[in-house]
Order: structure tokens, then sequence, then C-alpha cells
């Protein structure tokens, strides 16, 4: 099923049989899925590259970046490629570039959560940047955002993203900019913002 389902998926995409292979070979580990899902995870590229100003090869290289974290911190594949797909449309960086950010953006969620569960206050993300727990927190309060289920592990980060992404339009643009900063660092930020802006087109593109 995989085999057949690359190759369909490289004369879709105009891309070579190894990558096709790859691409959805990395997709279904990171997300715990089965070599019957391979269609279906082809499908879902295939669909969003359609209603996008990107391509299947972009959004495909970009999940490879990401998908094992975002699985790890619950968020479902649908969501993972919209933000993705979102980021890369509205930046136009480089696919590598908007996976990598979003796997730092995770990674940092995954710390303040470690350092919760801990009792620990504060630490550093992956790219050297200091984690205040409760400045995080209190970040997210300023748009009505809690956080407890998620550090509690009762939900997964794209509850919270979506939740948050559902009110960034309202939140004025230092609000914005702090409450990227706290959640993604400073080297993140701006692309922090391109994933959060506009929920209706991330909607649309979950829909897709």
């Amino acid at each position: 099923v995989l085999t057949q389902a690359a190759m369909s998926a490289a004369k879709v995409a105009g891309i070579s049989a190894t990558d096709s292979v790859n691409y959805l070979t990395t997709a279904l580990n990171g997300f715990q899925l089965s070599a019957e899902d391979a269609i279906t995870v082809s499908d879902k590229f295939a669909a969003v590259a359609a209603s996008a100003a990107t391509s299947y090869d972009e959004i495909a290289t970009a999940l490879s970046k990401v998908a094992s974290q975002a699985n790890l911190a619950g968020m479902s594949i649908d969501y993972t490629t919209a933000l993705l797909t979102k980021g890369l449309e509205t930046t136009r960086e480089a696919p590598e570039t908007i996976g990598t950010a979003l796997k730092t953006i995770i990674a940092r969620f995954a710390e303040v959560k470690s350092l919760y569960t801990k009792g620990q206050l504060s630490g550093t993300d992956e790219e050297g940047e200091t984690i205040d727990v409760n400045k995080v927190q209190t970040a997210l309060r300023s748009a009505g955002i809690s956080m407890n289920a998620f550090l509690k592990g009762e939900e997964g980060l794209d509850q919270v993203l979506l939740r948050l992404s559902s009110r960034w339009d309202d939140l004025d643009v230092l609000t914005q900019r702090y409450i990227a900063t706290m959640a993604s660092g400073s080297r993140q930020q701006s692309r922090f913002i391109a994933m959060m802006s506009n929920y209706d087109r991330t909607m649309e593109l979950v829909n897709a």
C-alpha cells in the first residue's frame, strides 16, 4: 500500500518516487499510523496543496521536520499540516525553515510542561533561550487562554493553539508580539505570529 501511494503521489506532485516514499514514511512513523494510511496521508497533502499557495513537496518536507514531535505533543496530523501550510504561504520561507520553526515551538511548550511537572519555574529551550513557566502562562492568560489542561496532560497542544488562534486577530499588535515571544522565543516570533493569525484560513486548511 505504501509503495502504491508513493508512486501515485510522485506523479501527482512531480517528485521522485524515493522522495515520495521518504515523505510518507516519515509522516506515518511520526504520527504512529500504519502503512494502510499512506494513501490517506498523501491525499491530505494533495488536498491542502490544491487549496494553498504552496506545493505537495513543500508541505511534505515541512512535516518531515516535525511529525514525531507534533504527535508527542498530542497534535493531530490535520492541524499540524494546516499550521505548516499557513506558515509556508504567509512567510514564503523554505519548508525546512517552517518545519524546524514549528518543531522548536512545540519543543518549547513541551519543556514548559516538563518544568511544570517537575515543579520548576524556569529553564532553557533547544535554542538556548530562557523559558519562564509563569511568564508563558501569564502571556497566554492575557488572551484569555488557560494552559492548565495541557500542563496536566489532559489535552494536546493543538487545543491550546486552536484557542489562541481563534482569538489572535482580536489582540493588538503589542500583545501578539508579547505572547509570541513568550510562547515561541524571540527567534521564532514572526513565524509563530504567521501561524496564529487568520484563524478562519487555518480552519479552511484543517477542513481541506
